[in-house]
């Protein structure tokens, strides 16, 4: 067996797996397959937003029931960072 790295093109998900040199069969170990589920819990988890532009700037829409669990209102501040593979937003206290 060796050790692969795919692709979920649909969702846009990585995962690792082993496949076989022979059949080209591929199989997880517990430990793969939990990270699989982990990151399609994320996803399932997830909401589209729409992003607007407002002068120079691009804008995103946030999701009211987001902005409610989040206690976020317009003029509240919060911090944006690059991460890896995307943005993260966290609201001020």
């Amino acid at each position: 067996m060796k050790k692969i790295r795919g692709k979920i093109e649909q969702d846009g998900i990585d995962f690792d797996a082993y496949r076989c040199p022979n059949c080209q069969e591929e199989i997880m170990d517990m430990k793969q397959l939990n990270e699989l589920a982990q990151k399609y819990r994320k996803l399932r988890k997830a909401k589209e937003i729409t992003f607007a532009k407002w002068g120079n700037s691009i804008a995103v829409r946030i999701p009211s029931e987001i902005a409610d669990e989040f206690n976020i209102s317009e003029g509240k501040h919060g911090t944006l960072t690059k991460e890896k593979d995307g943005i993260r937003i966290i609201p001020s206290s």
